[in-house]
């Protein structure tokens, strides 16, 4: 939503050019991802003051343009080769026809400006645009949302910023609630005390003032889901949004009542709020999620970054499968009929008949520690499901079972499905393994390893999760992006980007991308990610980038 808010900024003339470039240039970044902790507590300002309670959508970005965030983030910019041509022109554009942005703009900016959605779009016509094959129909529709802009006004430049209105073609409109009104073409705009207020009508403005006006929790800074939100994300940041997810769970309800028996009615008071910060080795976002219930996803210590080798493409740990699905499908089936649940729990007592392998055998091969690694592959990459399971025989029998129970399974829903017969193949340190082939180059290999239960694309791929040459958690690449995590998370993800680049240029997939482009690619070094469960769950998403 902030894209089309953004891109209708934008479209106007240059007299809200403090309003396009502000929330324009540093919001934009804010939808990319400070070591400080939560705890340290950030608020939204007096900004907020200004957006209704009930807009589902605000972010906000940091406009001191001298101060550390900007600071680190030009540093940052300068290690990819396109910065100083991509520098030049955003200069060139910000100076306008008769405005210069750094002499006349800046100085008149206070510290922040935040861009809030006053509603949601029409999922009906969102849904009919897509559907209409038509290019930039979703996108138009989106753009009919409500949106209020407020940037904060330097100390005492309220009269300086309303003569540079009148300067690039504003026209008095007269005044609310103290603040004095202005029109240009299709923009709306609002000066008062210590802030600029841009929509597209002025009744949207109008909104803006009278929310503040009338102050407390009919103001969005003043209500205190959002306002404990914010409290819980880290401060001195470049930027920070806040989502109402129960809001857009409510209009998907209204829109399509199937989506409301999928068991989503808990997800009503659901929020969540993240920040981004420019630090000196990358960009980090930090989110938090409230009022959403337990997903009974298990929180662990990774350990299987022992057995993903250290040139890994990528790595996604994770725990418990099994009592999350359980958990899930239980939270779907208590919002069903009586007649649907009845359905559910008839399928669900075939199934394992079907696979010839118990709901125990299942959990016991899916209660532990997992993970999916990527490999480098030689000579292709390859992917691997890496199960840690309590009693190796066990899962032996599992997947022996399931070897047979899969096919019969297929052939019972689509008779015409034929598969090759399965292969006895060794893998490492003397364990034998099974061997689908699916295609020459991959098909499906499982084997179990002591308390190893593992499901690949290839031997080697199988192989190389089985016994690393060099860990995953000992190299330098993943001990400096992991940097941080706590002990105990629900899951973490590390993307080696430096190892994709690789495998797809080995995979042709980047013969004909321009050397300005690779080059560009190169300070990128990893996208690492974890969260956290508990009464408040939180995310992280950390993108390394380095000279």
């Amino acid at each position: 939503m902030a894209v089309q808010i953004l891109e209708r900024l934008r479209r106007h003339r240059p007299v809200i050019l403090m309003t396009s470039a502000v929330a324009g240039a540093a919001i934009a970044v804010s939808g990319c991802g400070g070591d400080a902790e939560p705890s340290t507590g950030a608020a939204a300002g007096e900004i907020a003051s200004y957006v209704p309670a009930g807009s589902p959508v605000y972010v906000e970005a940091t406009t001191d343009f001298d101060g550390p965030q900007w600071t680190q983030v030009d540093a940052l910019a300068k290690l990819f080769p396109a910065y100083p041509e991509l520098r030049a022109q955003i200069e060139e554009s910000l100076r306008g026809e008769d405005v210069d942005f750094e002499t006349e703009v800046k100085p008149l900016l206070g510290e922040r400006a935040a861009i809030a959605g006053l509603d949601l779009p029409d999922a009906g016509e969102v849904q009919g645009s897509i559907t209409s094959g038509q290019p930039g129909a979703a996108a138009a529709a989106a753009d009919d949302t409500e949106f209020v802009g407020v940037v904060e006004i330097a100390d005492g430049q309220e009269a300086a910023l309303e003569a540079l209105l009148v300067k690039e073609g504003a026209t008095a409109a007269g005044e609310r609630d103290g603040a004095r009104l202005y029109t240009d073409d299709d923009t709306a705009l609002a000066v008062a005390d210590g802030v600029l207020i841009v929509s597209d009508t002025p009744e949207q403005v109008a909104l803006a003032l009278d929310a503040h006006a009338a102050g407390g929790d009919k103001t969005l800074g003043g209500t205190e889901k959002f306002t404990e939100a914010l409290a819980k994300l880290p401060a001195d940041v470049f930027g920070q949004a806040y989502i109402d997810i129960g809001a857009l769970v409510q209009a998907a309800g209204n829109e399509n009542p199937q989506v409301a028996q999928l068991g989503l009615a808990d997800y009503q008071n659901a929020v969540m709020a993240a920040s981004l910060a420019a630090e000196p080795e990358g960009a980090r976002v930090k989110g938090v999620v409230m009022g959403v219930p337990d997903p009974g996803t298990a929180s662990f210590s990774p350990t299987l970054t022992d057995k993903a080798p250290a040139d890994a493409i990528a790595y996604l740990g994770f725990s418990d499968l099994s009592n999350t699905v359980t958990t899930t499908l239980d939270q779907i089936r208590a919002s069903q009929s009586e007649e649907a649940r009845s359905q559910i729990d008839a399928v669900g007592g075939q199934l394992p008949a079907l696979l010839g392998v118990t709901l125990d055998d299942l959990s016991a091969l899916t209660s532990g520690e997992h993970a999916i690694v990527v490999t480098s592959g030689d000579p292709d990459p390859g992917a691997v499901l890496a199960l840690k399971v309590e009693d190796g025989a066990r899962a032996t029998q599992t997947l022996d079972a399931l070897r047979a129970g899969v096919p019969q399974l297929l052939r019972t829903f689509s008779p015409d499905t034929t598969l090759p017969q399965w292969q006895q193949v060794p893998l490492a340190a003397g364990v034998q393994g099974w061997r689908l082939p699916l295609s020459p180059e991959a098909g499906v290999v499982y084997g179990v390893d002591g308390d190893l239960a593992l499901i690949g694309t290839s031997v080697p791929a199988v192989t190389a999760v089985q016994r690393p040459t060099a860990p995953l958690s000992g190299s330098d690449d993943y001990r400096a992006a992991v940097s941080g995590m706590p002990d105990e998370v629900t899951s973490v993800m590390f993307v080696n980007i430096e190892q994709a680049i690789a495998a797809a240029r080995k995979l042709g997939a980047l013969e004909d991308a321009p050397a300005e482009a690779l080059a560009n690619l190169r300070p990128l070094k990893s996208l690492t990610a974890w969260s956290t469960g508990g009464d408040t769950p939180t995310f992280e998403v950390f993108l390394r980038v380095t000279g």
